[in-house]
């Protein structure tokens, strides 16, 4: 529908306006904005801002008042809503599993829809399950009551990606779980997204969040009026105005840390330094950080040599790969 069956595409938003009737103001206004192929894009602000009825409307769940949306080229105020939701993952903070439905008849409702043949339907929910760790001769049949709220959001990512749209929109999908499953269902999803990379709009209050998950961040004001629109690294190193700042907070510089990896820098020596406590390369570095901290140590193990806190503190300063070869080494100075 959107030139490509399955790569992320580009989104269009243009004049995008929307005046409910008997308000004085509307609800969202002349929100003009390019998503790039490929990208998570995350909208951020305070409730009652308009960043969820701006997504609403790419979907058309609230229709636009005024304006223009495109999703790879392509004028969806011109396709019938239905057909156009067909082709767009849709996840949302209540999952909204129907609870009649087994899992996999949840999963494979919107394939259905689309006519898939039945083997083939089946065969994308089994990948499914398995892509969201939940293994499928366990949960295949089993019905929503019977999961936890971490394993009903998994399946909900499950059933926005069924059909394999190009298109992702999600509305808090992580809100209501305890903090301990938000983290692991953020880390599982960053993971999955660097396999999958759909053009996604993530909504969100939580600033920490989006800077964990997105490619880009939208900070809007109210009616949806952009503040500040780049990557969280340059919205953290340079926020647009106070606003801005106020939303990042006063701890910018371990906001930072949380977007570098330990494999970001170059460590060197052998690895894994003897009792030393490990980090693996996928760690942040503000984890990293943590893992010293908790340990007593300014220092701690990788797999490709040793990871101090001098390092830390310089690749603050410089960035990724600009890191002295000094300040990471192997074993005790």
């Amino acid at each position: 529908m959107f030139g490509s069956d399955t790569e992320g595409v580009r989104i269009e938003l243009r004049g995008l306006t929307k005046q409910y009737p008997g308000q004085d103001a509307p609800a969202v206004d002349d929100v003009n904005l390019d998503i790039p192929a490929g990208e998570l894009v995350v909208f951020v602000g305070p409730s009652g801002c308009g960043k969820t009825t701006t997504m609403k409307m790419i979907n058309r769940l609230v229709e636009p008042t005024s304006g223009e949306i495109r999703i790879g080229g392509k004028d969806i105020l011109s396709l019938h809503p239905d057909e156009l939701r067909r082709h767009i993952g849709y996840a949302i903070q209540q999952v909204g599993l129907f609870p009649h439905m087994t899992i996999g008849q949840n999963i494979g409702l919107v394939p259905k829809l689309l006519g898939w043949p039945a083997a083939r339907t089946a065969a994308r929910v089994e990948e499914l399950l398995s892509l969201v760790n939940l293994e499928p001769s366990l949960f295949h049949d089993r019905y929503p009551r019977q999961l936890s709220g971490g394993q009903q959001q998994r399946v909900g990512v499950a059933r926005a990606l069924a059909a394999d749209p190009p298109v992702m929109l999600m509305d808090e999908p992580f809100g209501a779980t305890d903090p301990i499953t938000r983290e692991h269902l953020q880390k599982e999803f960053v993971k999955l997204q660097r396999q999958l990379r759909k053009t996604i709009i993530f909504v969100t209050h939580d600033f920490e969040e989006a800077i964990k998950l997105g490619d880009r961040i939208a900070v809007l004001k109210e009616r949806s009026h952009i503040a500040q629109y780049d990557t969280p690294a340059n919205i953290l190193a340079q926020p647009a105005d106070a606003y801005v700042a106020g939303f990042i907070g006063e701890d910018a510089t371990l906001k930072r840390l949380a977007l570098l990896r330990v494999e970001d820098l170059p460590c060197a020596g052998p690895p894994n330094g003897a009792g030393l406590p490990p980090v693996v390369a996928g760690t942040s570095l503000r984890e990293a950080l943590d893992v010293m901290i908790a340990h007593g140590t300014d220092r701690c193990s990788t797999p490709s040599g040793v990871l101090t806190y001098a390092a830390l503190c310089e690749a603050m300063r410089s960035g990724p790969g600009a890191v002295p070869q000094e300040e990471v080494v192997a074993g005790d100075r």
